[in-house]
């Protein structure tokens, strides 16, 4: 899928923007000109929310009471598609249409273009908490296993329905055993997908880490802890940890504490990597989640790269720029200086540059 034309209205310092979109889209501009701005809506409008933070009323520019976001888009087969989303600043849901017709619910708007994102604070996913990594993993799922989101969802349900009995004082017995069951069963098929996915994805990412950090090729490793011990089923785990559970008021154990770790060498590549190499470790795993979607699903992720250059010299920032034009995807970049982006790809005729200045956004055609 690709973005054809986009219109932003209303979102930060974008008051009212119209622009046509190639392949490669290159953004710079100093920064608060309204750059990552952009990009923000892009994923507002194909997911439904913010990638830089939870609170959707500071993306509404100031005094505006709704922001919107439109596009037409193309899919790989040429079928063509439009999609509006508008949002309010009192939180209400938002009114989400593709082709004119409404749509129900976010899960829905997200089928529709897969989106990646390679940003400043990308690095996260390996610094930060296992959650980070379990909803990279579970991105990957959503969109190649049509069967994960309802068991994640029936997971979720349990999980929620356990703890609620747990932190009670008076416990129904029955009512935990049946949602322990019931954790167990949609947990086990959540653990089992991941695995198989993970069982895809690691080869094509230890290639492409190979290519984009080739000093590390021998050295790079990643394990999955499922969340609970191997020789036990999850039900065993959950009837073992329970009076530990009772005395934290919460379940311990499941794959909602399941965690993908990398390694360099002996050690956690978070605690041994510059952040340069870990910003291309997290591109390494994103490019290989697009390149199994598209053998997988047929779908083309839309990736959106904030602050291309940093971190990054010359010499990476083409190979992850040569990685991304390999695979075809849209990409809509930003940087803040021109000529950072200049010589990074192979085919700089093809790509549109644009210059962002106080929230107006002007094309300068291409790079070269």
């Amino acid at each position: 899928m690709q973005i054809r034309r986009l219109q932003v209205t209303n979102v930060r310092n974008l008051s009212r923007i119209s622009l046509p979109l190639q392949t490669i889209n290159i953004f710079y501009g100093v920064n608060g000109s309204g750059k990552t701005s952009l990009l923000e809506a892009v994923y507002l409008l194909l997911m439904g929310r913010s990638f830089r933070q939870t609170q959707l009323r500071p993306l509404l520019s100031d005094g505006e009471n709704q922001s919107t976001v439109f596009a037409e888009l193309i899919s790989a087969d040429g079928a063509r598609f439009s999609l509006g989303l508008s949002r309010q600043r009192d939180g209400s849901k938002p009114a989400i249409k593709l082709n004119g017709e409404p749509l129900k619910s976010l899960s829905e708007l997200v089928q529709v273009a897969p989106i990646q994102v390679l940003s400043a604070d990308s690095f996260e996913m390996l610094v930060g908490g296992p959650s980070n990594r379990r909803s990279f993993l579970d991105w990957g799922l959503f969109h190649v296993e049509p069967e994960f989101y309802p068991a994640w969802r029936q997971a979720q349900r349990a999980l929620k329905q356990r703890n609620s009995l747990i932190r009670h004082g008076k416990i129904d017995r029955d009512q935990l055993a049946l949602w322990t069951r019931e954790y167990g069963r949609y947990g086990e098929l959540v653990d089992q997908m991941r695995q198989e996915y993970l069982g895809r994805l690691l080869p094509i990412s230890q290639t492409i880490a190979a290519t984009l950090l080739p000093q590390m090729e021998d050295r790079l490793a990643t394990t999955y802890a499922r969340g609970w011990a191997k020789e036990l089923s999850l039900v065993e785990a959950l009837e073992q940890s329970l009076e530990g559970d009772l005395q934290q008021g919460h379940t311990r154990v499941g794959p909602h504490r399941a965690d993908l770790r990398v390694h360099a060498g002996s050690h956690l590549a978070a605690d041994v990597l510059s952040r340069g190499q870990l910003k291309l470790l997290v591109a390494a795993l994103h490019l290989a989640q697009t390149e199994l979607l598209q053998s997988r699903a047929d779908k083309r992720s839309i990736f959106l790269v904030d602050d291309l250059a940093a971190e990054l010299d010359d010499v990476n920032r083409s190979l992850l720029c040569k990685e991304l034009e390999r695979l075809q995807v849209q990409v809509l970049a930003t940087s803040i200086k021109r000529d950072e982006l200049v010589n990074c790809w192979a085919q700089p005729e093809q790509a549109q540059v644009f210059h962002v200045e106080q929230g107006l956004i002007n094309p300068m055609h291409t790079i070269i």
